[in-house]
């Protein structure tokens, strides 16, 4: 690869010869017939993924009426059915039933299900703050539905019950996707991407909005310097902007182009392209998360057996290697032992593709 003037690395002509130059361009050709190929594969796919979430369906709603007491399970129900296998089980869940509480017939489902299992993310976990748990309180069910048409996607659907915090029963975040190639740059194809992420409006009770917090301010008067506190809104931190959308218009900025070929960046727009990028990045992992992970398997992150790792990357050890450091640096020996690699831990993080 050369860097060109602006510092931008390029690929690095090759010279060959014209007969060679032939074949190679025929290779490429080859190359875009395989591009169309993964594009209608992933479009199949996609389609494949529809089918197969309808069959769910049944199994989450009766997850719903379990965890929000509208269906008691039979003591058959009841048996966790791999009991004789627990011993063998790598992680297990540690569900006891305690002798010191008395039996609660008042108790309706599995209390506060959704926000325990939230909680017990890293991702999802880290955004939830202290004032956004009464609410979450609240949350009944999460589900995914599917568009097995153009534009395909999915849309997060967040149940709740009656509240004194806004009006809504169902708050939702949709994503679109594409599973067509850039025409511009056909060879960058890497399966199919979001390119849109739409929220909704949550209609908050009076002086109910926790996404805003009311902060005094002096101003000064120019000509007659007096002071006047005034009372205006700003925005904190809370779980509750995940339902805004991105970007103003939900169209993530690297696919601005694609979507409409006319399309020019501007200059100025830069910068405030590049915030928006990564604001539309992170609100694609959360919402990603929510699909691949919480929804399908949130009882699991509820008792504790899956844990969500996805903050760490391949550059996190643990403790074990630090040990090791530590008595590389002592015996100021180095070793190629197996023993002494660092190991890295796993993690449930996804790439970018829908």
């Amino acid at each position: 690869m050369e860097k060109s003037q602006n510092g931008v690395e390029e690929p690095t002509p090759i010279s060959l010869p014209k007969e060679v130059v032939k074949r190679v361009n025929a290779l490429k050709n080859i190359q875009l017939t395989m591009v169309d190929i993964e594009t209608k594969f992933y479009d199949e796919l996609h389609r494949l993924e529809c089918r197969y979430a309808a069959m769910f369906d049944p199994l989450y709603a009766q997850r719903e009426l379990i965890v929000n007491g509208n269906y008691e399970p039979t003591n058959e129900e009841g048996k966790w059915a791999l009991e004789e296998l627990a011993g063998d089980m790598e992680k297990k869940a540690v569900i006891t039933e305690s002798l010191s509480i008395p039996e609660c017939p008042s108790v309706r489902g599995i209390p506060e299900f959704w926000l325990h299992a939230m909680k017990s993310t890293e991702i999802i976990g880290d955004a939830i703050q202290e004032h956004d748990e009464p609410i979450l309180k609240h949350l009944r069910d999460v589900r995914v539905r599917f568009r097995d048409s153009i534009p395909y996607g999915y849309t997060l659907e967040f149940h709740f019950d009656p509240n004194e915090y806004f009006t809504n029963s169902v708050l939702t975040k949709t994503y679109e996707l594409t599973t067509d190639k850039d025409p511009k740059d056909p060879f960058a194809y890497d399966g199919p991407a979001l390119y849109k992420s739409i929220g909704c409006i949550i209609n908050w009770n009076p002086e109910k909005n926790i996404t805003v917090k009311l902060v005094k301010k002096k101003q000064k008067h120019k000509s007659s310097g007096t002071i006047r506190i005034v009372t205006k809104e700003e925005k904190q931190d809370s779980f509750f902007n995940f339902f805004e959308s991105p970007t103003p218009d939900g169209i993530r900025p690297s696919y601005r182009h694609i979507l409409d070929p006319t399309y020019v960046p501007k200059e100025e727009n830069e910068e405030q392209d590049e915030e928006d990028e990564e604001l539309y990045e992170a609100d694609f992992e959360i919402g990603h998360f929510f699909k691949e992970f919480l929804i399908p398997k949130a009882v699991l992150y509820y008792t504790g057996e899956l844990v969500d790792e996805s903050g760490y990357d391949d550059e996190d050890y643990d403790d074990d290697e630090d040990e090791n450091d530590q008595n590389d640096e002592e015996d100021e020996e180095e070793t190629d032992d197996e023993d002494s690699k660092p190991r890295v831990k796993k993690s449930t993080k996804k790439s970018n593709k829908a």
